[in-house]
Parts: structure tokens; C-alpha cells; sequence
């Protein structure tokens, strides 16, 4: 009943350190005594433009365990195949267009790239593939587009044993002025609810004035990652109850706890190392 749970850090709280100094950065986040990471800032096959080998191999040394990436790609819409005209199927039938005849469909860029990208996260041995960005503003129709879209991120993760999460930011999260669902509302109540999960941030729910617990409880099983995060160093602001957020987050099916830094207010290892000790006093991390 006393056991400890592990605590991870989102690596691009310290994404500036990790650039000058990655090894003597992820060796001092293990020294902290975090135990996990959440890595980040995915480009061109890197993270923190790092190998994805090299990566894991730093993580490995430390005896840290990458659980968790945060990887963004806007939806790509595919251009639609023209229709023929009626010159173009006469041609077609006639045997004088052998270019239509033999005509493939053209692959689908969002499948090509995350597949590509899916590798990369089972490379580095993730259970989570999490995704915190929609198009700014989006329209009903750009919702539904997201829906589908998500839905093939989880079904391409499930295929690698990875969970497929959706993190929603404070604007996501708040009901447009028109009174409509929130794009969140949405995609929760839209998407296949095995093939996307969602993390939810501590912060960002808080700013948009969303009752994290109540949430917890209407999503229980939904969320199995909480991003404990807060309007400074973690536990500092007295803006956010983050006892009662992850007692309720652990009894609703929450996995794993992954904290982070966005706002410095001391150098950042140090906001870091607060964070985790102040978590570390709660009560609810021992369950």
C-alpha cells in the first residue's frame, strides 16, 4: 500500500538543456529521480534533433524509460482523384488512354508519414504515441475530418501495441461562442473510444476552466496519461488542487503521471527538480 509510483518528465521542459547538453541533461534528470521520460519536439526522424537511436540510448544509460512521445502532424487532405469527363471515358473505353486505364490511386501522405513516425516511437519503446494539436479555430467540418484522422493514428499505433493519446490544449477545451460542443466534446464523443485516449494537462484544462475531477470521472478509462502541470513551478501557483486531480486520476484508470515546466521562474533544472519533490509529497503519488 506504499509502493511508489513512477514519475516522468516531459522532456521539452528542458528542451534548451537537452540541446547543449543532452547526455549530462538526461543523466540529471535521472539523478532527480524521475524514472520516465515523455519526449517531444519530433522532426526530420529526431527528437530534440537527436537520432532516435541515440536517443533511447541516453535514456538507456540512465536508466530512464522512454514511455511516451509527443508527435504533431497537421491533417493532410487528400487530393481527390478528377472526374472524367465524357471525352475521357469514351477515350478510356476505347482503349487511347492508357494512362487512365492504368491509373493508381495515389497513397495516403498522412499513412506514409505515420508510419514512418510510428516506427521511430516503437524504436524507442513507447506505450504512447500522443498528438496535442488541432488546426486553429476549426470549423464542424474540420472536426470531423480530425475524427477520422485520429481514428487511423490509433488504429496505424494499435498495430505496434502503441496507445494513440490526444492532448487537448485550453482552446480545445472551451465551447465556441455559438454555444457548440468543444472541439474536445467532440472528438471524445466521435472517435473510436479503444483506438484514441487522451492525456489531459493540468494546466491547460484549469485555464479553460474545465472541473478536471468531474472530467476524470466522465472519461474514467480514457485517460491513462495525466500531464501534471502548473502555472509555474509544479504545486506553486495554489491554482490547482493536484491532490484531488490525481487521487481521482488513479481511481479513473490513469497509468502514468508525466510532469512538466512551460514558465521558468529559476533555471529550469532547478523549476524541474521542485516540481518532482513538490509531487513527490503528496499523498496521492503512494497508492
Amino acid at each position: 500500500s506504499n509502493i511508489q509510483t513512477d514519475i516522468g518528465l516531459h522532456l521539452p521542459s528542458l528542451d534548451a538543456d537537452m540541446y547543449e547538453d543532452p547526455q549530462g541533461t538526461i543523466y540529471d534528470i535521472a539523478q532527480m529521480g524521475y524514472t520516465l521520460l515523455e519526449v517531444g519536439v519530433y522532426a526530420a526522424g529526431k527528437i530534440l534533433n537527436l537520432p532516435i537511436a541515440r536517443i533511447r540510448e541516453l535514456a538507456d544509460g540512465a536508466k530512464l524509460k522512454i514511455v511516451s512521445a509527443h508527435i504533431n502532424k497537421l491533417y493532410e487532405r487528400v487530393a481527390e482523384k478528377p472526374e472524367l469527363t465524357d471525352t475521357d471515358e469514351a477515350a478510356t473505353q476505347g482503349g487511347n488512354n492508357i494512362e487512365a486505364q492504368s491509373e493508381e490511386p495515389k497513397p495516403d501522405p498522412n499513412v506514409e508519414w505515420w508510419r514512418k513516425a510510428l516506427d521511430d516511437v516503437e524504436a524507442m519503446g513507447c506505450k504512447y504515441v500522443v498528438m496535442s494539436r488541432l488546426p486553429d479555430y476549426p470549423t464542424d467540418d474540420v472536426i470531423t475530418d480530425y475524427v477520422g484522422y485520429f481514428n487511423l493514428i490509433g488504429e496505424l499505433a494499435a498495430e505496434r501495441g502503441i496507445q494513440f493519446c490526444f492532448h487537448p490544449r485550453k482552446v480545445d477545451m472551451q465551447m465556441g461562442e455559438d454555444g457548440k460542443q468543444s472541439p474536445f466534446a467532440r472528438i471524445a464523443a466521435e472517435c473510436d473510444a479503444e483506438k484514441v485516449k487522451f492525456q489531459i494537462d493540468t494546466y491547460e484544462a484549469t485555464d479553460a476552466g474545465v472541473n478536471i475531477e468531474e472530467l476524470l470521472k466522465q472519461y474514467a478509462k480514457r485517460v491513462p496519461l495525466l500531464h501534471i502541470h502548473d502555472y509555474i513551478i509544479v504545486g506553486e501557483s495554489g491554482k490547482i488542487d493536484f491532490e484531488k486531480i490525481i487521487a481521482e486520476g488513479i481511481r479513473t484508470g490513469v497509468k502514468d503521471i508525466l510532469l512538466e515546466v512551460s514558465k521558468y521562474s529559476l533555471p529550469p533544472k532547478v523549476c524541474i527538480e521542485r516540481s518532482l519533490l513538490n509531487a513527490k509529497n503528496l499523498p496521492s503519488i503512494r497508492y
